[in-house]
């Protein structure tokens, strides 16, 4: 039997849970308050206080130092493979002092390294899984019509292909082999088209679909009208932060949607119904990029909840293949299952050069 824990820092919260094997045996949670993290300047200044409490809190569920394996979520390396990748010093340096953007996620490594070293046997493994920046996209989806820009891979890339390997399971389908259509609806929403195992596409809430609170694609002449009257910095926060369902509805709850539509509020509706549009929009984007082929498609997220949001969408895309509702985030036996597949020697770790390499 292999003990495994992972680890997966998020912006106000780090969330432990531990394994035997693949099977969950206890998950916890440790909260912070806007308050108790404002006098740190950069993320990786956290370090200290989480690992502290991420210590305490294991001491306090009986962990002693006879861990095989754990996994951190991992950050904003820069285009990276998908799956398994070593964490060592080059990995915490480059985490800590050259992350594509300062990210919670980008704990994860020396996290998980602090733990195996205080926590682990002698041949226990640090392991990051699936970072935010895994990149596979093919040459040609990474083409805009500038030559200045490129489409960029970074997004909910742990969840959706923790879900794509669940939903070709489900439907006895080699994961491998099958082409598939991955749409995460959170507080973000991403999109990705799988095929032989690697995502080939990917489209983010900067392009086409908007989410609870970033606009997604918007008209180039009306933005260049706004960035002439807000400035630069002001139409990043507006686009960012106070757009989608936040900017359309005044909230970014959807529950709190959810509830306005069953009252009938009519307004509310028609910014779901085109929620729905867009979301569909973007399923369809991709299935060109799988030239139509498509086996399955999923939702998943928090979002995913939502029956009537995901009739909506189900309406609009079921001519191009069945959808699947795996609501929520899969991300904690997602890490669980990518390190006992490496410390069982059914997939190897890449170290960060590997990784980079692609």
């Amino acid at each position: 039997m292999k003990k495994i824990v992972i680890v997966n820092p998020g912006a106000t919260s780090t969330k432990i849970a531990y394994f035997e094997d693949t099977d969950l045996v206890w998950k916890d949670e440790v909260i912070y308050t806007p308050d108790q993290l404002k006098d740190y300047a950069k993320i990786y200044d956290q370090f200290e206080i989480r690992y502290q409490d991420i210590q305490v809190l294991l001491e306090n569920h009986g962990i002693s130092q006879d861990l095989d394996a754990v996994v951190g979520r991992g950050g904003l390396i820069g285009p990276v493979k998908a799956g398994a990748i070593k964490v060592d010093a080059e990995l915490i340096d480059h985490l800590k002092n050259h992350p594509v953007l300062e990210h919670a996620s980008n704990l994860g490594a020396g996290l998980a390294a602090a733990i195996r070293d205080h926590f682990g046997n002698e041949s226990c493994q640090a392991l990051i899984y699936d970072p935010v920046t895994v990149d596979s996209m093919m040459p040609i989806a990474r083409y805009t019509g500038l030559k200045e820009i490129q489409r960029k891979s970074i997004g909910h890339h742990l969840n959706m292909r923790a879900v794509a390997r669940r939903l070709a399971s489900d439907n006895g389908l080699d994961y491998d082999k099958a082409n598939l259509i991955i749409v995460h609806i959170g507080g973000g929403a991403t999109a990705s088209a799988h095929t032989q195992g690697d995502i080939v596409d990917f489209v983010s809430d900067d392009e086409i679909m908007f989410s609870a609170e970033r606009s997604g694609g918007l008209p180039v002449k009306e933005v260049l009208k706004l960035a002439k009257e807000l400035g630069v910095q002001e139409l990043s926060k507006k686009v960012r932060a106070e757009a989608g369902l936040q900017s359309l509805c005044g909230t970014k709850d959807l529950r709190e949607i959810e509830d306005r539509v069953k009252q009938g509020d009519q307004e509310a509706d028609e910014v779901i119904q085109a929620f729905a549009l867009q979301l569909a929009k973007c399923i369809a984007t991709l299935a060109v990029s799988l030239k139509g082929k498509v086996d399955y498609i999923a939702l998943t997220g928090g979002m995913a909840h939502y029956d009537y949001l995901c009739q909506l969408i189900e309406e609009r895309v079921n001519f191009i293949a069945p959808l699947k509702i795996y609501a929520g985030e899969f991300e904690a036996i997602a890490l669980a299952k990518g390190g006992f597949r490496v410390i069982t020697g059914i997939e190897k770790a890449s170290s960060l050069e590997e990784a980079m390499k692609k």
